[in-house]
Formats: C-alpha cells, structure tokens, sequence
C-alpha cells in the first residue's frame, strides 16, 4: 500500500506561477496552498486546485512551512514555492518511492533553475542539497532563523535522481524585489547569532566577504560555464551578502540613526514592523 502524501505550496502574488505549480502536483493525495496574503489573483486559482488554502502573514521561511506542515493529514510530504514544477519523470519517482518499503526519512534532490530563460548547472544552484520530501514525524524545523529552511531529521536521508524544476527569475526588477526580502530575513538571521558590524570590520563583511561569495560561486563552483547569466547570479549573491550585512548594520545602529533607519528600511516587508517598535520604544 502507498504512502499518502501532501504537498505544500508557498506563494504570494503567484498568479503567473502557481495554477502551473498545482497542475504539477495534482496527483498528490492532498494539496495544501500557504498564502503570503498576495494582492493578485493567486487565492482564486489556487481554490481551483484545493479548497485547504491558509493566508499567513509571512515573519521567515521555517515559521511559514512550519505552519503548513502542521496543517497536513499525511506523515509524507512534499515542500515547494509557487514557480516551482514537479515534472512527470520525478512525480513518478517520488510515487515509486512511496508505494516501496522506506527505511529513511527523507530525501534530497537537486532544482534546475531557471534564469532569465537558460537552465543554471554551476553556480552552486545544481546541487542535491534540498530537503522537499519528507517525514513531517520525524523532521524538526528551527524557528529561530528567517532566512535559512533549518531542518533537523531524526533518521537517514536518501536522495532522488530526478531534478525539481525552478524557474527562479522572470525578470531581473522580479529578481531585485526578492533580493530586497532575502536580505532582510537574513540580516534578522544574522542579527539572531550575535554578528556584529562596526567600523572597524565593516570592510570585512560589506566587501570581502561579498567579493568572496562571488569568488566561490564564479570561479570555485564554475559560474563562468553559464555565460553572461552565471556571471550575473554570481555578482547578485554578492549584492545579497552586502545588503545583508548592510542592514545589519543599520538595525544595529543607536537612536541617533532612527531617521536613517525609517528612510532605507520604510518599504522593506520584513524589517518594517521592526522599525516602527523600535521608534514607538524610543518615542
């Protein structure tokens, strides 16, 4: 007898992605859809494919699962965004898979991405290092961190030969939005572990540290093979890396910042509420 299992969609302002997405995935025993409260027509489409749609204002990406992930009826599940696809050769590996003995408690898999057209294999985003199926009885997420998906497994991990499909960028102003929301659930993460930014090292973290994160991805991890978009991904991760550090160094800024603070950050979904507690606190 096979294994049932539910699939978890984030989205938010998906229109264009998620009924692909759900077709992908209608085969699955159950399809829950988490909304970000998108402003388009995301709700609507997604209604089309399941009636467990949940909205959640979204504080990081573990905490966002996590809340799904809660929600499933089945012990088996399978974790993906709204621009991702599952193609047929790996819906049928998957269904192998759970209609066989399983002696391990989740599996990784590699996302073809796909940017601005072209499929990425360097980089560092061909890599089978992403956790999407699971058991949820014996996974444990780590809500203290924003940005990261923190995922400790009680028992053993397999692996899936065939690829997720991720069409990560449709146009670069898309791009930049999502750096924008990266950064700022990182800069919260790194905030959590105690970094520190002063005078002293900001050189460090705002230009080393981002030059090397193009160094590795570039040169290290062979971006240079996806042409002009490798060397465009590799030169983002370094911009992501210093706004991060930067906003860092701003929420760790005295009272005297607070204006600087409210200016950069007054449109940042993530850090906004942060700002406004900080000056009601300091009013």
């Amino acid at each position: 007898m096979r294994e049932k299992v539910t699939c978890i969609v984030g989205a938010k302002n998906a229109e264009n992605d998620i009924d692909h997405c759900l077709e992908s995935v209608k085969w699955a025993d159950e399809i829950i859809v988490i909304d970000d409260f998108s402003a388009d027509r995301t709700l609507e489409i997604a209604r089309e494919y399941t009636d467990k749609v949940f909205q959640k204002k979204m504080d990081g990406y573990p905490e966002q699962i996590g809340f799904a992930v809660n929600k499933a009826s089945n012990r088996w599940v399978l974790v993906l965004d709204a621009d991702e696809r599952v193609t047929p050769q790996l819906k049928n590996e998957i269904l192998k898979i759970l209609s066989s003995p399983i002696t391990v408690s989740g599996f990784l898999l590699r996302r073809l991405n796909n940017f601005e057209g072209r499929q990425i294999k360097h980089c560092g985003w061909y890599e089978k290092d992403n956790l999407r199926l699971f058991n949820k009885e014996e996974a444990i997420y780590d809500f203290r961190l924003k940005y990261l998906v923190t995922m400790h497994i009680s028992g053993l991990l397999g692996t899936l030969d065939n690829d997720l499909v991720h069409y990560t960028c449709r146009s670069l102003y898309d791009y930049f939005k999502r750096i924008n929301l990266w950064s700022s659930l990182n800069a919260e993460d790194l905030l959590s572990k105690g970094v520190h930014i002063n005078y002293f090292n900001s050189a460090y973290y705002l230009l080393l540290k981002p030059c090397a994160v193009f160094f590795i991805k570039y040169f290290l991890k062979a971006g240079y093979m996806d042409g002009f978009p490798g060397f465009l991904i590799c030169s983002l991760s370094g911009i992501t890396y210093f706004l991060s550090y930067m906003k860092l160094w701003i929420r760790q800024g005295s009272e005297k910042d607070k204006t600087a603070r409210k200016i950069i950050w007054r449109n940042d979904p993530i850090l906004a509420n942060k700002i406004i507690y900080t000056e009601k606190e300091l009013s």
